[in-house]
C-alpha cells in the first residue's frame, strides 16, 4: 500500500525487508527534504541573525512540535538528543546529579527490556549503590503484570519498554495506569518508546508518563537522532548531567548558569539535518492518515503473518503471544535443528532480510534458556507476499 514511497524497493525490486525493528526504509519525501535542506538552508541553530540560521531554527524547533503532537505534550518539552541510549546515560545520569535518585533508591526494569534501558542504570548501580529489580516474564517471554504490581510500589524508577522489540508485546499502558492511581506517592515513570513511537501515539499525561525515550530513525528519520519527553516540573528540577556551549546563559571562571528548558538539556550542536528528517517522517505519517492508518495497515498484517506461521512446522518456534491484541508486527524465533544466525544467511542469500542474535535483550533470552533468536519484523512498506515468501523459505529449511 505504501510500498511506492520507498525508492529503496524500486532500486532492490524483489528486496524482502523484514529489518525495521533494527531501523527503518526511508520516504521518498524524507531523502528529499534531507538534501534540499542541505542544498538550500543549511546553517547552524540559534544566535544566528541572518536568514539561513533563522529558517534552520524554525525548523529545529518545528520538528520539537511535531513530536510533541505525537505525545499530547507541549515542545518545549521535548529533549533532542543523538538517539535513545544517549538519551536513557544523560537521564539516568542527570537523576543521581539531581539528587532524584540516590543510593539504595530502587529502579525497577524488565526483563524484556533493551539493554539501553538496562546498562545505564547498571552502571549508576555500580557507582552510587542504586538497587535494581526486575519485573519477571511468562514463560513465553511476555511481561508478568502480578510481577510488576507487587514490586513497583517499592520503586523510586520504574524504567520499562512500551513495546519489545523481540516478543512484539505493546505495554498495557491502561493497566500500568489503574497500578499507579492506587498509590499516594508512585515512582517516576520512564518509557522506553523506541519500539513504540513509529507505531502509535502515546498521551503520556494520561498514563501519567514522566520521561518517553524514543529514537528517529526507527520511524524513518535519518541516524543520530532521538529524543526524550520530561514532564517540564521535573526538567526544572533536573540538573544536566553533560553541558557545554547551547545550554547555558553564562560562564565566568568560578562558576556557570545553566540555560532555560529545554536547551539545558541540549549540550553541543545538534544533528539538525536529523531534525528535518525527523519532522519530515512525522509529516509523512500525517500524509498518509497517521498513526491511526498505520496501526489499522499494522493490525491486519500481523493478524495474517501469525495465521501463516501457524502453519510452520513445530521445530519452529515463535517467542510471545500468537495473539494479535497488544501486539507489533515483531516476530522471533527459535529452532530445534538450526542456530539463528545460519537461518539468517540462508534468508539472507535469498533477498530477505532479518536479524539474528540477542537483539540487545540477554535478560530476556536468558530467561527463556535460549541464547538468540532470529527476529523478522514488519513495518507500513511491507506486505502479505513478503510474510508468504519467509514462510515458504522456513518451511524449505
Amino acid at each position: 500500500m505504501f510500498r511506492s514511497d520507498f525508492p529503496i524497493f524500486q532500486t532492490h525490486p524483489d528486496l524482502v525487508f523484514l529489518d525495521s525493528a533494527s531501523s527503518a526504509q526511508k520516504p521518498q519525501q524524507v531523502i528529499d527534504a534531507m538534501s534540499n535542506y542541505l542544498s538550500t538552508n543549511y546553517s547552524n541553530i540559534h544566535r544566528g541573525a541572518y536568514d539561513l540560521s533563522m529558517e534552520s531554527s524554525l525548523l529545529y524547533e518545528k520538528a520539537k512540535k511535531a513530536v510533541a503532537e505525537k505525545l499530547s505534550a507541549r515542545a518545549d518539552e521535548i529533549v533532542f538528543t543523538y538517539n535513545a541510549t544517549y538519551a536513557f546515560n544523560f537521564l539516568s545520569r542527570s537523576l543521581v546529579k539531581s539528587g532524584l535518585l540516590w543510593r539504595w533508591d530502587t529502579v525497577l526494569l524488565s526483563k524484556v527490556d533493551h539493554h539501553a534501558n538496562i546498562v545505564p542504570w547498571q552502571i549508576l548501580a555500580e557507582e552510587y549503590g542504586i538497587i535494581i529489580d526486575w519485573v519477571d516474564l511468562h514463560d513465553d517471554g511476555t511481561i508478568d503484570y502480578d510481577s510488576l504490581a507487587s514490586k513497583f510500589p517499592h520503586a523510586k524508577v520504574l524504567s520499562i519498554t512500551g513495546a519489545s522489540n523481540v516478543t512484539g508485546e505493546v505495554l498495557d499502558l491502561d493497566r500500568v495506569k489503574s497500578m499507579f492511581d492506587t498509590l499516594s506517592t508512585r515512582p517516576i515513570f520512564v518509557l522506553d518508546g523506541s519500539q513504540r513511537f513509529p507505531h502509535m501515539a502515546t498521551d503520556v499525561s494520561k498514563y501519567s508518563i514522566d520521561f518517553y525515550v524514543g529514537t528517529g530513525h526507527k520511524v524513518m528519520s535519518d541516524t543520530g537522532i532521538g529524543f526524550f519527553y520530561g514532564r517540564k516540573e521535573l526538567l526544572q528540577k533536573m540538573n544536566p548531567a553533560f553541558c557545554g556551549g547551547g545550554a547555558i546563559n553564562s560562564v565566568s571562571t568560578d562558576w556557570y548558569e545553566a540555560a532555560g528548558l529545554p536547551f539545558r538539556h541540549e549540550p553541543g550542536t545538534p544533528h539538525i539535518v536529523g531534525a528535518v528528517s525527523l519532522l519530515t517522517a512525522l509529516e509523512y505519517i500525517d500524509s498518509i492518515g497517521g498513526y491511526a492508518a498505520v496501526e489499522h495497515y499494522e493490525r491486519e498484517l500481523t493478524e495474517y503473518a501469525l495465521e501463516q506461521f501457524g502453519t510452520l512446522p513445530s521445530t519452529i518456534r515463535l517467542i510471545g503471544s500468537k495473539k494479535s491484541e497488544n501486539r507489533l508486527g515483531v516476530f522471533s524465533f527459535v529452532f530445534d535443528n538450526h542456530h539463528p544466525n545460519d537461518v539468517a544467511e540462508t534468508l539472507a542469500d535469498a533477498g530477505i532480510c532479518v536479524r539474528a542474535g540477542h537483539h540487545c535483550t540477554d535478560p530476556l533470552h536468558q530467561s527463556l534458556g535460549i541464547r538468540g533468536s532470529l527476529r523478522a519484523s514488519l513495518y507500513i512498506y511491507n506486505t502479505r507476499e513478503d510474510v508468504d515468501t519467509l514462510v515458504e523459505k522456513l518451511k524449505n529449511l
